[in-house]
């Protein structure tokens, strides 16, 4: 079936893509991505969620894909479900503002488990990885999308097909058929599960791998996708509309991998925004005594304001509202980024003083956003003081990007739990990932770190 033009651009880009012609800058954002990937998806393995997950029918199941941070393996959809849900149970894995989805998880756990199943090289992997990356962001990036759909599990099975279809050589007219039919397989992804704090939204981002695979499947078998796809799942369910000249404007010349950010604070991105002003505040006040506190209040953008609630539901709600992140990181219970918020969630201390912080919209700074993301502190003391604070740009944006040295250490302090000892050489394979020759044989190496 004849794609329309805005797939068949998307699938020539990626059938044609070679490592060695992409800029340099793009093959080192894309080793950083894998390797903040990694380090996200083997602290999540250690959520009891996960081990019961493990515990359960997956036991039963038999393959040669890791499971990253365990002695397990899968088959190579079952082991991109369970990784890709841990990747995001911490809620620190990276993202793009500019895109409006975190890709990088939506397609790693998929490109893993196929380049291990199939023996490949590392660079294999990592030119699948940018080139499922490259055409996830440019769809949901071309995508109006409705505030009520959560970006997990949208584009993530389209991107994930991409990158398996990649790595399987496959021609451009078969990449085009995987979109068409991939990018109709999405879950239909809740942002009220942000509110709710339910840790099913962690499950988005593991569809997106298995579904992948799926894609891959009915390819193989013979089915075929709607002409637009593109158009009708995401201009129509995702989204108000879809631009298919916007999703291939710059292709290949203006790369969105490199507009990506990376966290260091295990919640919502909008938060960040909030966590940076009142560091800001404390490095000039400190101590800053929680008590002495009248009120605290926040003006920013409208995404960043739909986190107010000043109460969670459950302690992964607490990734979610301003009022309690701040009140915790105040309070010191944010000192673990792998703890699981119960901490917070049952500390009275926390209730009482989220009850005092206060955040508000500015059309302003809406307007501005994302090229900006503007916001504006004020803490008020109960003796009349007020600190302000005001910044233009989210720590560990590409424009304010978080030190080398600081992502080393959010990784190894991620899985040295894990991996003990063998931390360091893990960071330094990944960072090298193009010179690793076989997936399978380093999947094994990784697994024996886990063993120990």
């Amino acid at each position: 079936m004849r794609q329309a033009a805005d797939i068949a651009a998307l699938a020539a880009f990626v059938a044609g893509l070679r490592i060695d012609d992409l800029p340099d800058e793009v093959v080192a954002r894309g080793a950083t991505i894998l390797v903040d990937c990694v380090g996200c998806i083997v602290a999540g393995q250690r959520a009891d969620e996960l081990r019961a997950l493990l515990r359960g029918d997956l036991a039963r199941e038999r393959g040669v894909a890791t499971v990253l941070g365990r002695d397990v393996v899968l088959p190579p959809a079952v082991a991109a479900f369970v990784n890709g849900t841990a990747g995001t149970w911490h809620d620190l894995d990276e993202g793009n503002l500019h895109t409006k989805g975190h890709a990088g998880i939506q397609v790693l756990p998929a490109a893993f488990a196929e380049a291990e199943t199939a023996a490949r090289p590392g660079a294999e992997l990592l030119l699948s990885l940018i080139a499922g990356y490259e055409v996830g962001c440019r769809i949901y990036g071309a995508t109006a999308a409705r505030l009520a759909v959560h970006p997990h599990g949208t584009f993530g099975p389209l991107a994930a097909a991409v990158a398996i279809a990649k790595q399987r050589n496959w021609s451009a007219e078969r990449i085009a058929e995987t979109i068409a039919v991939a990018g109709t397989l999405g879950v239909a992804a809740s942002r009220g599960t942000l509110r709710d704090g339910a840790t099913v939204r962690n499950a988005y981002s593991g569809l997106s791998g298995r579904l992948g695979f799926v894609a891959l499947e009915l390819v193989e078998a013979g089915f075929t996708g709607e002409r637009d796809a593109l158009g009708s799942v995401f201009g129509s369910i995702y989204g108000e509309r879809y631009t298919g000249a916007e999703a291939i404007d710059g292709l290949g010349s203006d790369w969105l991998i490199l507009r990506n950010y990376f966290k260091l604070h295990p919640s919502g991105r909008y938060i960040h925004s909030a966590i940076d002003l009142l560091d800001k505040i404390r490095a000039t006040q400190d101590p800053l005594d929680p008590d002495s506190i009248e009120r605290i209040d926040i003006d920013t953008y409208a995404l960043a304001a739909t986190m107010r609630q000043q109460t969670a539901d459950s302690p992964f709600g607490t990734r979610f509202s301003i009022p309690v992140t701040l009140a915790s990181r105040l309070l010191g219970h944010d000192r673990d980024i792998t703890a699981d918020g119960t901490a917070a969630f049952t500390s009275p201390a926390v209730r009482m003083l989220a009850q005092r912080v206060f955040v508000s919209e500015n059309p302003v700074f809406t307007a501005d956003y994302p090229r900006l993301q503007r916001s504006r502190m004020q803490v008020r003391l109960k003796d009349g003081r007020t600190f302000d604070a005001e910044a233009e740009r989210i720590k560990g944006e590409a424009e304010y990007p978080h030190s080398r040295a600081e992502l080393d250490q959010k990784f190894l302090s991620l899985v040295r739990p894990s991996w003990g000892t063998h931390a360091e050489r893990a960071l330094d394979d990944l960072r090298n990932i193009d010179r690793i020759s076989s997936v399978s044989a380093f999947g094994r190496e990784l697994r024996a770190m886990a063993s120990e």
